[in-house]
């Protein structure tokens, strides 16, 4: 089956510039943590180092006990960071036990067929206690996974509408793309639980060696700042996640033969998504991945009360809350998603009258900017390495920033 090598080039072009833009934060991070344990025990072996050599005036293994024990703290919260950001990114991400086995099995039947068009062996089928209609290809244990949600099994989705959303999950895996799904949330934990290490061995530098050297030390953390504040991954982020979902629309499309029933699913289940039990939170790394991006992750919304569907006991009409989202008014995720759903239903559009719609042209500035990016920072790494230990007129920036703090006059070097 032709994918379209073009489109799937294109897409690639924008996987790659992710992936240049997460190395040019996650580079410096950990080559700062590097070069913050080189200066602390060059500085203790060269008796630089006044903290060490003040414990080592009371006690040799007091001072060595010591020194090991901060290290081995700040290497361990870095973990534990990690650790509290994929707890709390994952609480909403569960396994349901309690569901219909009829229905469970209709979606299963359902998920097997698409594969059986692709020549593929169906991925394992699990029920997902995310309150939305709504199915999400992931990786799980190493191998990928097709989730189908709870609210999915109970909305009673025609055969056609179960096949379309599994085509569309089955067209990611196919592609490769269930990977980011746990790739960039793993990227968001690297970064920050670098980031946190960073910036305890910046300090723990400064106060065991010398404040100076943090001239050294802080150009690393530029690339982190400019993203930060100009969010950049953010919307890169987002962008790949529009163009995969218009890839796997496609490709869903063309595995059904059917382009309108998976139009009509995408607008049966974004209209579901505006009514809720539950707000998904915006931290939920598996929230750009789902077959619909639900609307009210995030900002103000408006809660309305409509006459509801007539009560079955007194004959008369129960009143209904509905929660949807206000345009203009909420967090532009938020619009992100409405705009990314109307792009999809415009491409199956286009689709279903036989016009292939294509994706946007990459953008040759845009890669020549990442690369730039990429460069500078491999520049930063270089010019603080040499800067540093490089010796300029017999004596390097080193031993003149900590030539103040020897504690033992005979142990500068």
């Amino acid at each position: 089956m032709n994918l379209g090598s073009e489109t799937i080039a294109r897409i690639d072009f924008y996987r790659r510039g992710s992936m240049v833009l997460m190395v040019t934060i996650l580079a410096p991070l950990a080559f700062g943590v590097f070069l913050s344990l080189v200066m602390l025990l060059v500085a203790i072996v060269q008796g630089r180092s006044w903290l060490f050599e003040s414990l080592h005036d009371v006690n040799a293994a007091l001072a060595i006990m010591a020194t090991a024990a901060i290290l081995v703290l700040f290497f361990a919260i870095a973990p534990l960071r990690v650790r509290s950001m994929v707890r709390q990114n994952l609480k909403d991400f569960y396994t349901e036990t309690k569901y219909d086995q009829a229905e469970y099995e209709s979606w299963k039947s359902a998920l097997e067929g698409v594969c059986l068009g692709l020549g593929m062996s169906p991925p394992v089928l699990t029920v997902l206690g995310i309150p939305t209609v709504n199915t999400l290809a992931f990786r799980e244990s190493r191998k990928p996974g097709v989730g189908v949600t709870a609210e999915a099994l109970k909305a009673g989705l025609s055969r056609s509408e179960k096949e379309a959303m599994m085509a569309h999950e089955i067209a990611h895996i196919a592609l490769g793309d269930y990977f980011l799904a746990s790739s960039s949330a793993g990227f968001e934990y690297a970064s920050s639980g670098l980031g946190v290490l960073f910036l305890l061995m910046g300090a723990l530098v400064a106060v065991a060696v010398n404040v100076y050297l943090l001239i050294f030390l802080v150009p690393l953390a530029v690339p982190l700042m400019v993203v930060m504040v100009s969010r950049r991954l953010s919307r890169k982020t987002k962008v790949l996640y529009r163009h995969n979902d218009l890839l796997a629309d496609t490709v869903a499309a063309k595995l059904t033969s059917d382009p309108e029933s998976l139009r009509k699913t995408i607008e049966k289940v974004w209209s579901l998504s505006e009514v809720t039990r539950a707000v998904i939170p915006k931290t939920a790394h598996f929230q750009g991945y789902l077959f619909i991006s639900r609307p009210l992750e995030a900002g103000p919304v408006k809660m309305v009360t409509y006459d509801g569907a007539a009560s079955a006991g007194a004959g008369g009409k129960v009143s209904s809350t509905k929660v949807y989202w206000v345009p203009g008014k909420t967090e532009s995720r938020t619009w992100f998603a409405y705009d990314s759903v109307q792009k999809r239903i415009e491409n199956l559009k286009a689709i279903g009258m036989g016009h292939w719609t294509e994706l946007e042209e990459p953008d040759r500035r845009e890669k020549i900017r990442s690369m730039a990016g990429l460069a500078a920072v491999v520049l930063i790494m270089v010019v603080v390495s040499a800067g540093l230990f490089i010796p300029i007129n017999g004596k390097t920036a080193w031993h003149a920033s900590t030539t103040n703090v020897v504690w033992k006059t005979g142990s500068g070097k």
